[in-house]
């Protein structure tokens, strides 16, 4: 793991009314924005930033995004996933595929390009798929249609208690870009081949156990990932030059990694802040 910058829990200011806004890692040139960033402080959701849902997919199956497994207490963000109540298991989520699961979302409502992003996170002790990542650059029907690109840059995805026993501990970083049509986890096959596009790192810890932060950098040179101020990819940027909208979200990654033990649920990936900032232009 190379080593880079590095910064403490005590190196910000909590953002309150007069208070000075928390200082980037990157430099002091970088500009807080709070348009982008949300503490969790509040009693709900903040939903002039957030959607506690997804508009364009109810969930990657056997597992339906569910609103009630969202929620802001403590001053932190829980994102729930446990098993299917019996009268969610309706005749429209059956035949959708949505039988075993409920999962969790949050979707910025609006698009950033550009920046340092910043999360302070504990996932779940479950075999379930806990990410932080950037997507959704097109709106329908663009997205459905032939000739554009759908890309999706995942700063993090984790499992607190993998189904896969080589994915313990495993810090999963990656690109993703599909052309169109494209339709979350259905129409997603059609994807451009890119040079050094993942990369899995072991880490020392439990992703389960405590807090810690994952930050990224995106410029229009170059997309960096960092773990507590340590460096572990970088990548050149070849294609990243549109607007995303922040992701935080728990699924079940049937295809992937299998799904997780029912004995482990309910489970919650709690996330203590989303912080962005971004130079001047």
């Amino acid at each position: 793991m190379k080593s880079g910058w590095f910064w403490a829990v005590l190196f910000w200011v909590p953002l309150v009314s007069g208070a000075e806004a928390p200082r980037c890692p990157m430099g002091e040139d970088w500009v807080f924005c709070p348009e982008f960033s949300d503490e969790f402080d509040g009693e709900k959701l903040d939903e002039t930033r957030w959607w506690d849902f997804n508009p364009t997919f109810y969930g990657r199956p056997p597992g339906l995004f569910a609103r009630d497994n969202v929620a802001v207490k403590e001053g932190k963000l829980h994102l729930t996933a446990r098993v299917l109540r019996p009268e969610e298991k309706t005749v429209e989520n059956r035949e959708r595929g949505y039988d075993r699961f409920a999962t969790a979302i949050v979707k910025g409502k609006k698009r950033v390009c550009y920046g340092y992003f910043e999360a302070r996170c504990k996932s779940m002790k479950a075999g379930v798929c806990n990410a932080f990542w950037l997507y959704d650059p097109l709106d329908p029907p663009k997205k459905f249609q032939p000739g554009s690109f759908s890309e999706e840059i995942d700063i993090f995805e984790v499992f607190g208690k993998p189904t896969r026993q080589d994915y313990d501990r495993l810090y999963c970083m990656n690109v993703h870009r599909f052309r169109t049509p494209y339709f979350e986890a259905i129409v997603n096959f059609d994807k451009e081949k890119l040079e050094n596009k993942s990369r899995n790192v072991k880490v020392d810890f439990d992703f389960w156990a405590d807090y810690h932060v994952y930050g990224f950098l995106w410029t229009p040179e170059k997309m960096v990932w960092y773990v507590d101020g340590n460096e572990v990819f970088s990548r050149d940027n070849d294609f990243y030059h549109t607007p995303l909208r922040i992701m935080l979200d728990c699924e079940i990654m049937r295809g992937w990694t299998g799904e997780p033990d029912p004995a482990d649920l309910p489970a919650t990936f709690s996330i203590d802040y989303v912080r962005v900032w971004q130079q001047p232009k």
